[in-house]
């Protein structure tokens, strides 16, 4: 029965011209027959290949976003005149790529063989759709184009409070707006006696726009422009003073001199006041540029001071110390004074990017449990030879404190605190005196206490004027550097900034010549009885446990690499070295070593670390791939750590090396496995 249809069908329509084919009218929409054009017409060279490239269906015969618009539109033709050929256009994807536009002549017609079908007609008019897209894109443009301009037109008119039309060869003008249908025509010099009087234009201004409106003086500043413009102020009925602007253009020439020109007469109040706010913009954002730079200038002065000093410590003692290599007490008090030096570089290397994470927004608390009565002992610590040096009077008093155990930031409280006792212990002379107490007070918060930490000191206090501006950065009091202290002025604008993110509060009392006091109140969560906790005690780490691991150090600079390898082996541990990651790459590839863990640098010339340590963890051997990675490196902002932690590295610690760090990261890795 399939194969009379079928040739019922070829027969029925052989011959006619053009794209036909019948498709059933059902939800699948299955194809019964289609001629070759337009199979053709779809880029297929056979029935089959089109049937497999539509999927059998009319369905995959038109543009998917397309498809629901069509069918809306045959099933519209079904409902109100199924005699009638619906029409539609529509876009097709042909098999071998782009987009054909289809017209499209359809019938529904119910038969007694087939049931309900639909025969099309279609014909390919991709040319003709593109050429009225085009058309229709360019008459879109053309009357976007003309209501800018009717409204440029229109607002540059209205802005106008008179517009004139002047002949400068017989002197007489004519207002054309706003009364446009005014023909009267008057002396130029009589319309402007009228409009420019004492009573409306200020008296200088007056007899000034006299004798620039004249007609030869019109006529020669129009001799090369287009357009002149005077602006003038004058006075309104309300006596209040506005500025105002007269354009003359030029609308006709002869042998290049202008013959007629218009007159356009506008209020510029709103102008003149936008740009003398611009003006004051400008002048503020110089101002600002002008502190900037001036701050900026001050900044290096004391940079370069702070960091020259120490430095001048570090290479005068390192000479020392060589000359002097055959007294080996003369060379430990060089290496002392090296290192004290070297730490106070350090501390201004850490205050600036601290300063920078706070600028950034990326400075952040990290809360855990701890005991405040450590934190003072481990300060003082930090600041004990000074306050030995200058048989300093030192105390410290915790009895006002119930609560011991809280939640806080301990780096950042320890911060806090060696800043202001560092500050006190910089600007107190020999002999003086300084106290630290804490105190704890209820807070209506349920198990939130209040503590108040107070650095008092007899020092040389602050000068009235300089105290307003203590935690503003790079400021300095001009008697800093006679003091003798270091810093860039960041301490104590970082110790604001942190007790600002701890929601506390920090005061400051001084008086020049007997001493300053700073408090900070800080609101704690207490660590209650019940709540599980771990006491801080202060033990000595032991790092017996890492002597004979492999360690595969990754390290560029020779120096640095001398330096990290004899420090590592004094704890016994086996060091190998690779000067770039593409060597420590190679190493692991064609090593029988099992290496226990890799100290990474960041920055080295071929492949830094962060490369090295995707190839390395995208090795197949998991002896090599799952290795421990420590990122050593002087990069060491947030930022930094976040992405060696992304590429596959376990920790990040900053240089220089501290090897205690480096050795506890290592035992806690190790002991993880």
């Amino acid at each position: 029965m399939e194969a009379i249809k079928k040739i019922e069908i070829e027969e029925i329509v052989k011959g006619i011209p053009g794209g036909f084919f019948i498709y059933y009218a059902n939800g699948e929409e299955e194809i019964i027959y289609a001629n070759q054009e337009v199979i053709y017409l779809y880029g297929c060279e056979t029935k089959r290949e089109f049937l497999e490239y539509t999927g059998g269906s009319f369905k995959g015969m038109v543009h998917p976003e397309d498809l629901e618009r069509v069918e809306k539109s045959i099933a519209d033709q079904i409902a109100g005149n199924p005699r009638n050929f619906d029409y539609v256009e529509y876009r097709a994807l042909p098999k071998g790529g782009g987009i054909k536009w289809i017209e499209d002549f359809g019938h529904f017609v119910k038969s007694d063989i087939y049931g309900e079908v639909f025969y099309v007609f279609i014909t390919d008019v991709t040319e003709k759709m593109e050429r009225n897209i085009k058309q229709k894109k360019r008459l879109m443009n053309l009357a976007i184009d003309q209501e800018l301009l009717r409204k440029s037109l229109e607002s540059t008119v209205y802005s106008f409070v008179k517009v004139y039309m002047i002949n400068l060869r017989d002197g007489y003008s004519r207002e054309i707006y706003p009364d446009i249908s005014n023909e009267e025509s008057k002396r130029y010099t009589d319309a402007i006696d009228t409009y420019i009087t004492p009573e409306n234009v200020m008296e200088e201004e007056g007899k000034r726009l006299r004798k620039l409106l004249q007609p030869e003086h019109l006529c020669q500043a129009l001799v090369e422009r287009d357009s002149v413009e005077y602006r003038y102020r004058r006075r309104l009925t309300d006596s209040t003073v506005e500025w105002c602007m007269m354009v003359f253009t030029v609308s006709d020439r002869e042998k290049g001199l202008p013959v007629t020109v218009t007159l356009g007469i506008r209020s510029i109040e709103k102008l003149i006041q936008k740009e003398n706010q611009q003006r004051l913009l400008l002048e503020s954002a110089f101002m600002r540029a002008r502190q900037a730079s001036e701050a900026k200038t001050i900044f290096l002065a004391n940079m370069s001071h702070d960091i020259r000093t120490p430095m001048n410590a570090v290479v005068g003692f390192a000479e020392l110390g060589l000359r002097h290599g055959d007294d080996p007490e003369k060379m430990r008090e060089c290496l002392r004074k090296i290192q004290d030096s070297s730490q106070i570089l350090l501390r201004l290397i850490d205050d600036i990017l601290d300063m920078s994470r706070i600028e950034a927004d990326r400075l952040q608390i990290e809360v855990e449990s701890y005991d405040l009565l450590e934190i003072m002992p481990q300060v003082y610590q930090m600041v004990e030879k000074e306050i030995h040096d200058k048989e300093l009077n030192f105390s410290y008093d915790f009895s006002g404190i119930k609560d011991r155990m809280v939640f806080c930031d301990p780096t950042r409280m320890k911060q806090v605190l060696y800043n202001l006792v560092g500050n006190a212990v910089k600007f107190t002379p020999g002999g003086g005196k300084i106290d630290v107490r804490i105190r704890q007070y209820e807070s209506l918060s349920y198990g939130i206490e209040n503590y108040e930490f107070v650095i008092q000191d007899t020092g040389i206090g602050i000068a009235p004027d300089f105290l307003s501006k203590i935690f503003i950065p790079f400021e300095r009091e001009k008697n800093s550097t006679v003091s003798g202290s270091f810093g860039v002025g960041l301490g104590l604008p970082i110790t604001k900034n942190i007790v600002d993110l701890m929601n506390g509060s920090i005061e400051t009392e001084s008086e020049v010549g007997k001493g300053s006091t700073f408090i900070v109140r800080l609101p704690f969560q207490v660590v209650r009885e019940t709540e599980e906790h771990e006491e801080h005690v202060q033990v000595k780490q032991s790092f017996s446990g890492l002597a004979g691991k492999q360690v595969l150090l990754v390290e560029d600079n020779e120096l640095n690499r001398e330096i990290a390898r004899e420090l590592l082996e004094e704890y016994h541990l086996l060091v190998d070295e690779a000067e770039d990651g593409d060597v420590a790459l190679e190493i692991l590839q064609k090593s029988e070593k099992e290496y226990d863990v890799i100290l990474m640098d960041i920055q080295m010339p071929r492949m830094n670390g962060y490369q090295a340590t995707k190839a390395i963890r995208g090795l197949s051997d998991s002896r090599f791939s799952e290795i421990p990675i420590i990122a050593l490196s002087a990069n060491a902002f947030e930022e930094d750590k976040r992405m060696a932690i992304s590429s596959g590295m376990n920790q990040h610690l900053s240089k220089p090396m501290d090897i205690e760090k480096v050795l506890t990261a290592m035992q806690r890795l190790l002991d993880a496995e």
